[in-house]
């Protein structure tokens, strides 16, 4: 009876031990934990338990030394555009020049601080959204009520905004407020920066069946079918025709796409040409 219970029992479980201190010292770039696919039993279940979370445990490690790097090399770019700047301010004596040096150097500020935030933004918001604790939300209300700030930075671009509003309480969804108006937002102002002159832009939320549709289109360039899941990554940028670099982290659709995800829902994008949602 020892030897049966070493054989089915302890055996295993120093097995799954020895992986799990692997996986704590943390040397080995990938530690096989045993699956024991024979088991059927607890112990079976506790192999695959570990298992899963060790495979979790290193694409989340892949990925915080990946988005490491990528905020490094972001980084980089404005820091040593401002050292530039800075360095070549002292020998200058040129009024104009040194107007123009230094509307550089508070450009490259600006866009720091614009990384930065986004950045951070960024880092936290899987730990925020496993804490949330969701309430109904009107999306039809929140949308509504940043159609004015909307419709202001619209003008600035000679840009029209046409809104859809759902009947009252049939947009209703259960999430946390305020990162949801940072998706729209996100949204929004992605098509207004990409929006023509005299363009217009189409925000609409109804609810179809169980499901909740939140739609922005607008009269833009559209996004190849090949970059519709690019533009989601982090830092991928692409910026309208005329548009000073720097003004776009890369970071807002990542962030959206981050938030929708966190409730459980999806963002896309459609349309090639003229439309985009």
């Amino acid at each position: 009876l020892s030897l049966f219970l070493a054989r089915t029992i302890a055996r295993p479980l120093h097995r799954l031990a020895r992986a799990a201190h692997r996986v704590r010292l943390g040397r080995a770039r990938e530690v096989d934990v045993p699956l024991l696919p024979a088991r059927r039993d607890e112990i079976g279940l506790l192999a695959r338990a570990l298992h899963d979370m060790t495979h979790s445990l290193r694409y989340r490690i892949d990925a915080t030394e990946a988005f490491a790097a990528d905020v490094t090399h972001e980084l980089k770019n404005p820091l040593a555009s401002l050292r530039s700047a800075v360095d070549a301010l002292d020998p200058v004596e040129d009024p104009a020049l040194r107007s123009q040096l230094l509307d550089g150097v508070r450009h490259d500020v600006v866009r720091l601080d614009r990384l930065v935030v986004d950045i951070a933004e960024v880092s936290r918001l899987d730990a925020e959204l496993s804490r949330a604790r969701f309430e109904r939300v009107d999306v039809g209300r929140v949308l509504e009520n940043l159609l004015s700030y909307w419709e202001a930075r619209a003008a600035e671009r000679d840009v029209r905004i046409a809104f859809a509003r759902p009947r009252i309480g049939t947009a209703v969804i259960l999430g946390e407020e305020s990162r949801l108006s940072r998706v729209f937002d996100n949204l929004v102002d992605n098509a207004i920066s990409f929006s023509p002159a005299e363009g217009l832009i189409e925000i609409a939320a109804a609810r179809i069946g169980n499901d909740v549709i939140v739609s922005v289109e607008d009269d833009g360039p559209g996004v190849p079918r090949e970059a519709r899941e690019a533009i989601f990554n982090r830092f991928h940028s692409i910026r309208p025709e005329g548009e000073a670099f720097g003004r776009h982290s890369g970071l807002g659709l990542a962030i959206a796409k981050a938030i929708v995800g966190g409730h459980d829902r999806r963002v896309v994008v459609g349309g090639c040409h003229h439309r985009r949602t």
